[in-house]
């Protein structure tokens, strides 16, 4: 990648393009600022505003970013790149803020209107904000993505959200110039409802990964493929995926391999592969092994038995790590389960019912399942 040919880390490129948010906003809030005083224009004082207050944010973006790169200590085994987020969450919420004092002083120049200072020349000199503004947003996004950051990508809906903003002033004041209406308050409210958009847009987010939303489904499907490619492994299931920031995934599995494999073979398989998940994947990734009986016949009937009760209850289940021992008289079956989202029945219910549905075809068997539900 580009990046990586000039930074050492994604934490040193994240703070690099920190530094250069802090720099345009300083500018665009101070040349903004200076043509809202002259011109008496609440709207270009409030977009002022809102860029300065940039500043702030992405000064805490880079705090986060510094965090973020700290090694794990004994308090914070897994890192600190969660950090990211918490400075995602604080622009966001410095986005609200700014929505409701725009909010507020816009309502006041609604109700006491002021004559604006304004010509050709300031319309010029917004548009060229919102240009600079513009091209600070593709940045950004280009960033976020390459480097898979929450915390940019809020300051990139941020900047988009202010070229928005400062649209609307422009429109604005070309009114007040040519017709001589004065629709500054109410440009300002249209531009506070869009910081505030902005600003819920990005809690939004950022929430998702800190509650634990659901992994990429092309880090999954990768994930799969690669350990379906080795020959040794029949399947893959159990698969869970714990994120603690960008670059600092671990994940665990089951594969089912053929029981007949010596210890010292399987083990060897799985190093390789853990390796090559890791190096592929940029992930630290955990395997255990259930071993699978191949080529026994009673085996494969009640197994195949299993299988079509499961199905007769609902065919969204299915079964894996599955044993048999005797029982008595008759056989004990031991499997788990893999259970959808949202699935109607509670677990009780599926053993119950599977229970039931055993007993009246083979009525000395029994059935020990263990039910696992799908996180990825």
């Amino acid at each position: 990648m580009f990046w990586k040919k000039f930074f050492k880390s994604r934490e040193s490129f994240g703070q690099f393009v920190s530094g250069a948010g802090i720099c345009v906003n300083i500018l665009l809030g101070v040349v903004k600022l200076i043509i809202g005083l002259i011109s008496g224009a609440i709207s270009i004082v409030a977009d002022a505003f809102n860029n300065i207050s940039d500043v702030g944010t992405s000064a805490v973006m880079l705090a986060g970013f510094r965090i973020a790169a700290k090694p794990a200590d004994d308090e914070h085994p897994f890192g600190h790149g969660r950090a990211e987020y918490l400075a995602g969450f604080v622009i966001a919420f410095t986005m609200i803020f700014v929505a409701g004092k725009l909010f507020y002083s816009s309502v006041e120049k609604i109700i006491t209107p002021e004559n604006l200072t304004v010509d050709k020349i300031t319309l010029l000199v917004l548009s060229l904000t919102v240009a600079a503004k513009f091209f600070l947003g593709i940045f950004y996004r280009y960033a976020a993505r390459k480097i898979n950051s929450a915390a940019i990508d809020a300051a990139a809906i941020d900047s988009f959200t202010d070229c928005l903003a400062t649209g609307v002033v422009i429109i604005s004041i070309g009114v007040y110039i040519e017709f001589g209406m004065n629709i500054d308050g109410g440009a300002g409210i249209f531009v506070s409802a869009f910081i505030l958009r902005g600003g819920i847009q990005s809690i939004k987010e950022i929430l998702n990964p800190l509650l634990g939303d659901r992994p990429n489904q092309e880090l999954i499907d990768g994930i799969k493929k690669t350990v379906m490619d080795v020959p040794e492994i029949l399947d893959v299931h159990d698969l869970i995926v714990h994120s603690y920031g960008a670059k600092k995934i671990f994940v665990s599995m089951h594969v089912e391999m053929p029981a007949t494999l010596k210890l010292l073979e399987a083990h060897e398989i799985i190093d390789r592969l853990e390796r090559r998940l890791q190096s592929k994947f940029e992930i630290s990734a955990t395997l255990h092994v259930d071993p699978v009986v191949i080529g026994d016949a009673a085996f494969d009937e009640h197994k195949e038995l299993a299988e079509k009760i499961l199905a007769e209850i609902d065919g969204d289940l299915s079964l894996h790590d599955f044993r048999v021992v005797p029982y008595k008289s008759g056989r004990k079956l031991i499997f788990d389960v893999a259970v959808p989202q949202d699935f109607p029945l509670t677990d009780r219910e599926i053993r119950r019912e599977f229970q039931r549905r055993l007993i009246e075809l083979h009525g000395d068997d029994r059935a020990i399942i263990h039910l696992d539900h799908q996180y990825c």
